[in-house]
């Protein structure tokens, strides 16, 4: 992360071709400009902008709506109304043609924005929660089953790709293979294409038939089978600091914080509540 003024910069590693940038409290004026190669997609936080679109036309973008910037576009960005607050999320085109190919299930469907400004409350939230995961602690799985979801609502809904053929049904099977292994890799990093090719589907379609056959996305399903594992762990004595490293938390906080989410305890809590029944010596917290 590195901050300059009112600018902050985020990238993960494990999360190629992405990059945010948040600015706070900012009258910077933007020329003309262009960005080859790279999606734009900035969400308006709190004052607001006039930009530079088709046609030497210009948009008002205000807060709570999203502005489109296909690769190669000129477009320019002057406050409005006051200091502007905002994020951008930078998507490069090898990232956004891989999630356009899989949505229409055929290759080189590559996604083109036909409205600059938009104002989508799905599509807002989806593209907030590719921010606060992308930030956080969560695992790769996470991270970028996040990152395809707000791919493809761009894509279908304003980037000018038709879905292809649904995925069958009765997909019981292979959602089972994905169950499976995921359950059986807790302890380590799991991508969305691994567990997509588990079941023989693509990332787009796995997270669809994973979420209607189990009723949970697939990160959530695994955190979920990941906390089943810990409270077993912790009920056999295994202290708190080994049982998050073996079920794939390295961040201490991060389990503790996930652990009294999904059971109302933290890991040391849960431990001193134990009855003697449980056959495990209680720990101070």
């Amino acid at each position: 992360m590195k901050a300059i003024g009112d600018v902050v910069y985020w990238r993960d590693s494990h999360v190629a071709g992405l990059e945010i940038c948040q600015v706070s409290a900012s009258r910077h004026v933007f020329p003309n400009h262009a960005h080859e190669g790279i999606y734009a997609v900035g969400m308006m936080l709190a004052g607001g902008a006039y930009c530079l679109g088709p046609e030497k036309s210009y948009s008002l973008v205000s807060p709570g709506q999203i502005a489109l910037i296909n690769p190669g576009q000129v477009h320019s960005g002057v406050p409005a109304i006051g200091r502007q607050s905002y994020r951008m999320i930078y998507f490069n085109m090898d990232r956004m043609a891989a999630a356009a190919a899989e949505v229409a299930r055929r290759p080189g469907a590559m996604p083109e924005f036909a409205c600059m400004v938009v104002g989508d409350p799905l599509l807002w939230r989806r593209l907030q929660r590719l921010c606060r995961v992308i930030r956080g602690p969560a695992g790769q799985l996470e991270k970028e089953s996040a990152v395809m979801d707000a791919m493809v609502h761009l894509v279908s809904q304003y980037g000018n790709v038709t879905p292809g053929e649904k995925a069958p049904r009765g997909a019981g099977t292979a959602i089972e293979r994905a169950r499976d292994y995921l359950a059986a890799n807790l302890d380590g990093k799991v991508s969305l294409e691994d567990a997509a090719r588990t079941a023989g589907l693509s990332r787009y379609h796995f997270l669809r038939v994973f979420k209607r056959e189990t009723g949970f996305p697939p990160h959530l399903f695994r955190t979920l089978r990941r906390i089943d594992r810990a409270r077993q762990l912790l009920r056999s004595g295994l202290a708190p600091v080994q049982t998050a490293l073996a079920v794939g938390f390295s961040d201490q906080s991060h389990f503790s914080n996930t652990f009294r989410r999904f059971t109302g305890a933290t890991p040391g809590q849960y431990l001193a509540q134990a009855s003697p029944a449980d056959g495990c010596r209680p720990h101070a917290n």
